[in-house]
């Protein structure tokens, strides 16, 4: 019997996050009322992958839950989301991830749809737990830099076979100097370049991060949109303006679009924009996966701007 081939296999973080949408952040000793509450499948890598699954492309994602209701619930997020979980592994007896998300929902632009997560998991993924097979049936592999060691041995079996590497770079955890010079395409949040090279200046760290070995480095700068750095030039690519819900889950939705772009040959331009569109547009509702774009809806979101002329 053959594996099935993948166009991205995630590897990383999944979680059940509730989602509490509140006009304000509460004070201390308060009862505040609820604007909005929502169950929903998220995590990192999970989340990538379902967004990937909704623009048509074939994934799968390997990681860690228990056997406990929140396990359940993840997995069949997931499957309901289109991707395939049979790298997911079950550890009995402790916690799946879980999330507690409070959302703003009024406040200025800033403030509005900004959030504070409150988490706890006890799985972890452990490099035993990961399928080469599956790794190597992969045309790009995604990682999220959450279960280091098993994700660096995912990226040197990715390198033996030529399959690329996407790393959501997130936080500078032990082991990331291992796996940064594996990855080909590194985009990380507006903290991590900085953080890991000790330099301030955005250009001169991702400069520095990509001497350590990715073909492509970048920093999303959230409603700015993305810095973006391929050896040879820089690219500012502008974020989208939409009315915000939710930001959770958007720098996921991007790498999403990112790793899409890519693998449709897009000119570095053309991906960077597709990648700001699908983020934006996830942001209209509460929680990471809820508003997921299509292609067809992301071409023509990030097409009417310059219909408009305001881009």
């Amino acid at each position: 019997m053959t594996l099935d081939r993948f166009d991205v296999v995630g590897i990383g973080l999944n979680s059940v996050d509730l989602l509490c949408r509140v006009d304000h952040f509460p004070q201390f000793n308060t009862k505040n009322a609820l604007l909005e509450v929502s169950r929903q499948g998220g995590g990192q890598a999970a989340t990538a992958m379902a967004a990937l699954s909704r623009l048509g492309l074939k994934t799968a994602y390997i990681g860690a839950v228990s056997d406990d209701g929140d396990g359940e619930f993840s997995i069949a997020s997931l499957k309901e989301a289109g991707v395939n979980t049979d790298g997911v592994v079950v550890q009995p007896g402790l916690a799946t991830q879980f999330a507690v998300i409070i959302v703003q929902g009024e406040g200025n632009e800033e403030e509005r749809g900004g959030r504070t997560i409150l988490w706890r998991r006890e799985v972890m993924l452990r490099v035993k737990d990961i399928s080469e097979k599956m790794v190597k049936s992969a045309r790009i592999i995604h990682v999220d830099g959450h279960s280091m060691e098993g994700e660096i041995q995912a990226a040197h079996w990715a390198k033996e076979e030529g399959i690329l590497v996407s790393f959501d770079a997130e936080r500078v955890v032990l082991g990331v100097e291992e796996l940064i010079p594996l990855t080909d395409y590194l985009v990380a949040n507006d903290a991590f370049p900085e953080a890991m090279t000790g330099i301030r200046d955005p250009r001169k760290a991702l400069r520095e991060l990509h001497k350590m070995g990715p073909r492509f480095v970048a920093m999303t700068k959230g409603s700015r949109g993305v810095l973006a750095f391929d050896g040879s030039r820089f690219y500012d690519s502008p974020g989208f303006e939409v009315e915000v819900v939710d930001t959770t889950g958007a720098g996921d939705v991007f790498h999403a679009g990112l790793i899409f772009g890519l693998l449709e040959g897009y000119e570095t331009p053309r991906m960077l924009q597709f990648a700001n569109g699908l983020a934006a547009l996830s942001c209209r509702a509460l929680g990471g996966r809820a508003a997921l774009g299509t292609r067809e809806e992301v071409e023509k979101f990030i097409a009417e701007p310059f219909q408009q002329g305001e881009r």
